[in-house]
């Protein structure tokens, strides 16, 4: 059995971070641990009075107690950082506690629709581009790949412009690439990755609403199945079909939009015989 080390905020209520994480990669029989990063009252992206508390000194102990137990995964998976000094906790733990040739993601949580997410800087910037230097995998969304590359931040493109900027990332940083839910001229919608200057492209259906924890889904749908074996584009190509699916059924159901994805719809996707994962 793979093994798994989730870094992502602990939300009390609605779908996101490790409320999608944890549920994803246990249902795919990858025997996950996790490190909370934040606790927070609710999701951030649609709650007002937010409680949000990081855990660096707590995880910090509780990686003390780890380093007698000789744990080791087969993969570590980051997201969402209360702030940039939360770094080292992750580089701590991918000193101590990574197996061999193990699958280190970056989903580099940091802004959305052309602008950082509020009380984040520049200073957070900086230390997510050291985090991905020594990734296997991140998945920015086109905020997030532009903020990466130091361009100016666009909300859509073309096709050969967000190809050209996942081919950067694939060179600045030396890891595999997803840039997620690119909206092209003319509205199509597509995930564009990128493996040694080899470039594929994902498109998938849009709705009308955003939901939290669709990024969530789709990464740890990526770790999933290349824990499980499958090949890089593979993946992303699974990964893009089962969330777009459960973003539509979510959105058919009239599900508020701050409540987040339905992540079973999801599981039971993935769970399907033809997608591979037996």
């Amino acid at each position: 059995m793979k093994s798994a080390l989730a870094i992502h905020d602990l939300s009390c209520h609605a779908s996101s971070s490790l409320n999608v994480v944890l549920p994803v990669l246990c249902a795919a029989g990858i025997d996950t641990s996790i490190l909370p990063s934040a606790v927070l009252s609710t999701q951030s992206d649609g709650f007002e009075d937010l409680y949000s508390h990081p855990l660096d000194d707590e995880c910090d102990r509780i990686m003390d107690k780890w380093a007698g137990c000789r744990l080791s995964f087969d993969c570590l998976y980051s997201g969402y950082l209360a702030d940039h000094r939360q770094v080292e906790m992750v580089m701590r733990a991918r000193r101590c506690f990574l197996a061999q040739d193990a699958l280190v993601v970056t989903d580099p949580v940091m802004g959305d629709g052309g602008s950082l997410y509020q009380n984040l800087g520049q200073d957070h910037v900086d230390a997510m581009r050291s985090l991905i230097r020594g990734s296997g995998l991140t998945t920015p969304n086109l905020t997030e790949a532009c903020l990466l590359c130091g361009r100016q931040v666009e909300t859509a493109m073309r096709l050969k412009d967000a190809q050209d900027l996942c081919r950067q990332l694939n060179a600045m940083y030396g890891c595999l690439v997803v840039v997620t839910s690119v909206c092209l001229e003319g509205g199509m919608v597509v995930n564009v990755a990128c493996d040694n200057a080899q470039v594929r492209t994902f498109p998938f259906e849009m709705v009308d609403v955003s939901y939290p924890g669709s990024g969530d889904l789709f990464a740890s749908l990526v770790c999933v199945y290349m824990l499980h074996g499958q090949p890089f584009f593979v993946a992303v190509m699974k990964a893009t079909r089962i969330t777009s699916h459960a973003v539509r059924r979510t959105y058919a159901t009239g599900r508020e939009r701050r409540e987040g994805i339905v992540v079973s719809y999801a599981i039971r996707d993935m769970l399907k015989p033809e997608e591979g994962l037996s």
